[in-house]
């Protein structure tokens, strides 16, 4: 019960108590307490809102070749590698070159300090230069914000262990889920700090961390998972959790895509391996 409420009951039962004894008292008495309950709610401070999202940012960027070949596409990433470090780039935390040869899709997941380094490096000379390549066509970006809870899943890259090593990537693959949800980013944010710590390699043999992503603005919520290698993805997708999800009233997977890391992605902080 707040100060003011208690001070309403205290009243109203003291004052009808003593109202045939003691009026006299009972006027000074209940301006006072007034007094007391009002300056108490001024003096209270209101609750902390609990946050639903990190500082961290989560770029996901794809595209298509035309008329390059796997060989000298490859070249051409290593190139550019060494300019994707802090210091070229502010903010930026770190970069998975990524791939699929079957789809023919490649891209990078990109990890930024916050909102404000991501659309630096989306205005700056090297993005336009990417982008602007007649080789590497069809590009798509997305910019997701990413949910508190992600460190507990092995999700924040900031605090993650990575390693420089070419070799550590020889395996490890990314899967990139995004889905629908008829619930609000609050009550998703409640269920991925219960349910986070629980994404760890004892429990999804292979899995190296997750990072829970949101574009609240159309619904779209998902996960960035690192995984020691494909077949580690497989298991994970076989599970009955997983499908549990997936089938879940109200929830509507549209992306569930699989890449390899690019050895190069060493240069650029961007090979997160198990502690």
């Amino acid at each position: 019960m707040s100060l003011l409420n208690y001070a309403r009951l205290f009243l109203g039962n003291t004052a009808r108590k003593y109202e045939h004894t003691n009026n006299t008292i009972m006027k000074p008495l209940i301006l006072m307490l007034s007094l007391f309950a009002i300056a108490s709610c001024k003096d209270s401070k209101p609750l902390k809102k609990e946050a639903l999202f990190a500082k961290e940012m989560v770029l996901l960027v794809n595209y298509e070749l035309d008329s390059i070949s796997l060989e000298d596409h490859a070249l051409l990433g290593a190139a550019v590698a060494p300019n994707f470090v802090a210091d070229s780039i502010p903010g930026l935390l770190g970069k998975s070159f990524i791939g699929n040869v079957t789809s023919g899709t490649f891209g990078g997941v990109y990890y930024f300090s916050s909102e404000a380094a991501v659309t630096s490096y989306l205005s700056s000379d090297l993005w336009k230069g990417i982008v602007a390549h007649p080789n590497l066509v069809n590009f798509k970006t997305d910019i997701f914000q990413t949910f508190e809870g992600s460190a507990l899943a092995g999700g924040e890259h900031a605090t993650r262990k990575t390693s420089s090593n070419p070799e550590d990537a020889t395996e490890l693959h990314v899967l990139v889920v995004h889905f629908k949800s008829e619930d609000s980013a609050s009550t998703i944010s409640t269920s991925i700090k219960e349910s986070a710590a629980s994404f760890n390699n004892e429990k999804f043999p292979g899995l190296i961390g997750k990072t829970f992503i949101s574009k609240e603005k159309d619904s779209t919520f998902g996960g960035v998972y690192y995984f020691e290698n494909a077949a580690a993805i497989d298991a994970y997708l076989a599970t009955d959790f997983w499908k549990g999800f997936e089938n879940s009233s109200g929830i509507e997977v549209f992306k569930k895509d699989r890449y390899g890391v690019a050895s190069i992605s060493a240069i650029s902080n961007g090979i997160p391996v198990q502690d």
